[in-house]
């Protein structure tokens, strides 16, 4: 929550300083920009509504909760920063190209890129800050917790912050080849060139946060790491035999479904199964404090065994 309230601020103050230096300076690479904060701080809106509804308790309508709402909304923000931030940088890039001309007024660019630099800077420290606590607080890495961390808020702020940075590096870039002719035709092009290049920045994003988001909203499994801690507690019991099948979902960032098919002792009474599956379940949730839903179905050792056939489940 703090890293994306940190970065709606930063994005708001950024998108009002480009868009005052965009129609000043007349530039491509610096209406690109702004366009770029304005989806980012848009974005910003999606996330904390996904973090203000994905906490409503279950209901008869949805009884797993609603936990997918953090999934939904940075699902939605990945298609804002493609349909609004990439498009239209590209867009305005090409028009620029087609008509060139070098832009005016450059101290006013320069200031608000390198302001915007440090606030962006300072935006992308306190989310990195924020999820170097998270990952110690799991036992990983920053790296590890980056690469196996189910929640897509995080990842979005990172990614926009990080591709803000290069976006105004890249707009710098193509204001100073400008101002200097660099090229030929006196290097007018360079300011399309960069506004082109932002959009795609913004693009590759936009597919990189949509592609983890679409695995979580299809109902994407439980860590291996997770998996075989979730495993290990269910054989851990001495009434279970052997894990069948275990199905797990995401429910949300920190919330996991299980579903395992447990073949338990045959001299098991009715009694003892029930007891055993309390049991199990304590075990389960001691070892990956995320379960949430647990589902056992029991077998018998001669009901079919991991050499039958199992249904294969998709998703």
């Amino acid at each position: 929550m703090l890293a994306v309230l940190g970065a709606l601020f930063a994005n708001a103050v950024i998108t009002v300083l480009k868009f005052i230096a965009a129609a000043m300076t007349g530039s491509s690479g610096m209406m690109a920009e702004a366009l770029h904060s304005l989806a980012d701080t848009t974005n910003q809106v999606f996330l904390l509504l996904g973090l203000r509804f994905y906490r409503r308790p279950a209901s008869e309508k949805h009884p797993f909760g609603h936990g997918k709402e953090r999934f939904f909304w940075s699902f939605i923000a990945a298609v804002f920063i493609f349909g609004v931030g990439a498009t239209y940088a590209i867009y305005e890039g090409v028009i620029k190209l087609s008509h060139p001309h070098p832009p005016e007024n450059l101290g006013w660019a320069y200031g608000v890129l390198a302001a915007s630099f440090l606030i962006e800077s300072g935006s992308i420290a306190l989310a990195i800050f924020q999820e170097v606590r998270e990952a110690h607080h799991e036992g990983m890495s920053f790296a590890e917790y980056l690469r196996e961390s189910k929640d897509p808020t995080a990842k979005t702020v990172l990614f926009e912050d990080s591709a803000a940075l290069v976006g105004i590096v890249i707009a710098a870039t193509g204001l100073y080849l400008t101002e200097h002719h660099a090229g030929p035709g006196g290097g007018a092009y360079w300011d399309g060139v960069a506004s082109i290049c932002i959009g795609g920045v913004l693009a590759f994003v936009a597919f990189a946060l949509a592609r983890s988001s679409r695995g979580l909203l299809l109902g994407e499994a439980a860590t291996p790491k997770s998996l075989e801690a979730i495993r290990g507690a269910i054989l851990s019991h001495p009434n279970v035999c052997e894990v069948v099948e275990l199905l797990t979902m995401h429910l949300a960032p920190k919330q996991i479904l299980i579903n395992a098919h447990v073949n338990f002792r045959d001299d098991l009474a009715t009694d003892d199964i029930e007891q055993t599956i309390n049991e199990v379940e304590q075990k389960i949730k001691a070892a990956e404090p995320m379960v949430d839903m647990i589902f056992l179905e029991t077998a018998r050792r001669s009901e079919p065994g991991p050499d039958a056939p199992i249904p294969q489940h998709i998703g």
